[in-house]
C-alpha cells in the first residue's frame, strides 16, 4: 500500500528546492511599513481545482511561470523531486 502524499510531504520539497536554488523559502517578505515585497525566483506552491502545480514568481508583481503542469499530489510530488535532483546535480558541477 502506498503512503498517502500531502501538501506537507510536497511543502517539504519545495523548501528543500528553494534552499538548494539560494531563494527564500516564502514567496512574499513583510516590509516594515506593513506593504508585501514579492521574492522574484522562489519558487511557490499553487492549488486550483483540487490539482496543485510547481510555480516559480517571476516578477516583482507576483507574476508567475510554471515549472509543472496541474496535477494530483502524488504527480507532482513526483515532478518536483525530479526537478530537485536535476537541480542538486546542476549544483555539484
Amino acid at each position: 500500500m502506498r503512503e498517502r502524499i500531502t501538501l506537507k510531504h510536497i511543502q517539504n520539497v519545495l523548501d528543500r528546492i528553494n534552499i538548494a536554488t539560494g531563494n527564500p523559502t516564502e514567496g512574499w517578505t513583510k516590509r516594515p511599513d506593513g506593504t508585501f515585497k514579492c521574492n522574484v525566483g522562489t519558487y511557490v506552491l499553487d492549488e486550483c481545482y483540487g490539482g496543485v502545480r510547481l510555480a516559480q514568481l517571476c516578477s516583482d508583481g507576483g507574476g508567475e511561470r510554471d515549472i509543472t503542469g496541474l496535477g494530483t499530489k502524488r504527480e507532482v510530488y513526483y515532478q518536483m523531486r525530479a526537478f530537485l535532483a536535476g537541480v542538486e546535480t546542476k549544483g555539484g558541477e
